[in-house]
């Protein structure tokens, strides 16, 4: 994956038909110019905020910020009952892209899957009962099966 930050040319370029503006917008007030590294601090205690903004993200911001946020998620430095979250909405994040927008995530999934395999098997690691969050090995097994046949 390339590692250079987004352009303002790579935030303009989106799927109007997909995306709201205002989603891109915010998004792009919480991520442009800023390096997957300075953006690590920004998942703690909004996990599930920044998990948003990347599911809006244009194609190339997506695929350059999915990586800090799986570095956040395998980093495992979380806030409060933040583990769960963060592993369920990595995991979702990534069966999301797979099944609505298959041509941003496909280019970079083979690069992620034993990250996505990973935490799947750890499901106890992330403290996320199956009750709540879903058993993380379906999901896993879901995402696989989507990444060979998409």
């Amino acid at each position: 994956m390339n590692g250079k930050i987004p352009t303002e040319d790579d935030w303009n370029e989106y799927d109007r038909e997909f995306v709201l503006d205002l989603d891109v917008n915010y998004a792009r007030g919480q991520f442009f110019g800023k390096s997957n590294a300075e953006m690590l601090p920004q998942y703690k205690d909004h996990v599930l905020m920044r998990a948003e903004d990347l599911h809006w993200m244009p194609k190339k911001p997506f695929q350059y910020y999915v990586f800090g946020f799986r570095d956040f998620v395998r980093n495992g430095k979380f806030g409060f009952y933040e583990s769960s979250d963060a592993a369920s909405a990595f995991l979702n994040l990534i069966l999301q892209k797979l099944k609505e927008q298959p041509d941003h995530i496909l280019p970079v999934v083979p690069e992620l899957m034993n990250d996505v395999k990973y935490i799947a098997s750890n499901q106890a690691i992330y403290e996320a009962d199956a009750d709540i969050y879903g058993n993380f090995m379906d999901i896993y097994n879901e995402i696989r099966s989507l990444a060979k046949h998409t």
